[in-house]
C-alpha cells in the first residue's frame, strides 16, 4: 500500500512578503522624505522670520522709528528680507498688513512683555494652503496615500530697544542741554548760568522722562560744534570736557577705549589743554571713511564705504548740575554723532543714531532722548 502526502502549495507567498514590503518601504520613504522636506522647509522658514524681524528692527531704530505704514521703512524691510529668503525654493508669504505687525494693546498677546515700550517687530512668514494662502509644501511619497501637500510656518520678533552703554565711547564729554531763564530759545552763545536771576534750569533725563536734554524728535540731524574745553571755561552749547576712559587719548578716539562705559558712570577728568590732540585725532578718523557724507534732505550718512561708517560715534552727555557742583563728569546720556569736518578749533559734525550696547539692569533713559539702539532677535 502506497503512503501519499499532501503538502499545500507555497507559489505566490513571496508576492505577500513583496506587497507588504513594498508599503514599509513607501511607509519609511513618505516619513523620511516628505518629513525630512517639511523639517528642512521649517528651518528655512524660521531663518526668513528671522531675516524679517531683525531688519524691521534696524529700520525702526535707525530709518525711522514713528513710521509704521505698510510702505513705511520698516515694514517695507522686513518684508524685503522675508521675501529673500526661500523656502524650499520658493518666496515665503508674508502679507505686509497682516504679518509685518507692532505691538500694540489689542494685540499685546502676540507679544512678550518687553515690548509693552513698542519697541518690536514682528514678522510670520508662511508656506501652506491655509488661510488663503496658496503656496503648500509638496509631497512626494505621501501622494501614495492620499497626502498631496504639507506646510510650515514660522514667526520671529526683534526689538530695537533703547541701548545704555558703549565699547566705542570717545573722551570728550559734552554739555547736555538747558533751559534758558529768560525764556528764550538756547544759542550757540548762550552760557550756563544757574545762578543767574531768573536762574538757567537744568533736568537731567531719567528712563521716564528725557528732561531738559537732547531728545530724537528735536535734536537727530542737528549740527554741532564740539568744542574741547579747559578747567575754568564757561560752559556753552557744545563744550566739552575731555575725559579720561583708560588708555591713550588719541587712540581712544581714533579706535575704541579698553573697557566698555555705561549710563550712570563717573569717568575722570583731564586736565590741560587738548584740543590739539582731539583734532588731529579727529582729522585721522575722518580719513577711516574719507568718502561719508551727509545729507542734509535724508538726514543719513551718504557715501560710505563701511556697513555703519567709522566716523559715526559714541558722544557722552554730561550732567551739568552735578558737574557744576562737584567737578565731577556723571554720564547722564550717550549721543550718536557724525564727525562731519574741522573748523577752526571745533569739531562739527551731526546728532545722530548709533547701534551700540545694552547692559541689563544698568541706567537708562527715556526712550525719547536715547540716540543709542539695541537690536535683538528675542523670541
Amino acid at each position: 500500500m502506497k503512503m501519499f502526502s499532501r503538502l499545500s502549495s507555497e507559489r505566490g507567498a513571496i508576492l505577500i512578503h513583496v506587497g507588504l514590503a513594498s508599503v514599509v518601504l513607501i511607509a519609511f520613504s513618505m516619513f523620511v522624505i516628505d518629513h525630512g522636506v517639511m523639517w528642512v522647509s521649517r528651518g528655512q522658514a524660521q531663518n526668513a522670520a528671522d531675516s524679517g524681524a531683525l531688519a524691521g528692527a534696524i529700520a525702526l531704530a535707525f530709518d525711522s522709528f514713528s513710521d509704521r505704514a505698510d510702505d513705511g521703512p520698516a515694514k517695507q524691510a522686513a518684508l524685503q528680507f522675508a521675501r529673500a529668503n526661500k523656502v524650499f525654493g520658493e518666496d515665503p508669504d508674508v502679507n505686509v498688513g497682516t504679518d509685518v505687525i507692532f505691538y500694540n494693546p489689542g494685540n499685546a498677546a502676540k507679544f512678550p512683555a518687553e515690548c509693552a515700550d513698542d519697541s518690536c517687530v514682528r514678522v510670520d512668514v508662511y508656506r501652506t494652503n491655509r488661510d488663503g494662502r496658496a503656496n503648500p509644501l509638496p509631497t512626494m511619497f505621501g501622494r501614495l496615500v492620499g497626502l498631496t501637500e504639507q506646510g510650515v510656518r514660522a514667526m520671529a520678533i526683534a526689538r530695537a530697544a533703547p541701548a545704555n552703554a558703549s565699547d566705542s565711547l570717545k573722551p570728550w564729554a559734552v554739555a547736555d542741554k538747558w533751559l534758558e531763564g529768560d525764556g528764550t530759545p538756547l544759542a550757540t552763545t548762550d552760557a550756563f548760568e544757574p545762578m543767574a536771576m531768573p536762574p538757567d534750569q537744568y533736568t537731567p533725563p531719567d528712563e521716564d522722562d528725557p528732561g531738559t536734554g537732547f531728545t530724537l524728535s528735536t535734536d537727530y540731524g542737528t549740527e554741532l560744534a564740539l568744542t574741547i574745553g579747559v578747567e575754568g571755561d564757561v560752559i556753552r552749547p557744545g563744550w566739552v570736557q575731555p575725559i579720561d576712559l583708560g588708555g591713550d587719548f588719541v587712540e581712544n578716539i581714533t579706535g575704541s577705549p579698553p573697557s566698555t562705559w555705561q549710563i550712570g558712570d563717573e569717568p575722570g577728568k583731564l586736565t590741560g589743554s587738548w584740543s590739539n590732540q582731539s583734532r588731529a585725532a579727529a582729522a585721522a578718523l575722518m580719513s577711516l571713511d574719507s568718502g561719508a557724507d551727509w545729507d542734509p534732505v535724508s538726514r543719513r550718512v551718504i557715501g560710505s564705504n563701511f556697513e555703519f561708517s567709522p566716523r559715526i560715534v559714541a558722544l557722552p552727555v554730561f550732567d551739568l548740575d552735578y558737574f557744576v557742583g562737584t567737578g565731577r563728569v556723571r554720564i547722564v546720556n550717550i549721543l550718536g554723532f557724525f564727525v562731519d569736518r574741522l573748523v577752526g578749533s571745533a569739531i562739527i559734525g551731526y546728532l545722530v543714531s548709533k547701534p551700540d550696547l545694552l547692559v541689563a539692569d544698568g541706567e537708562s533713559v527715556a526712550d525719547e532722548a536715547s540716540f543709542l539702539k539695541n537690536v535683538s532677535l528675542i523670541r
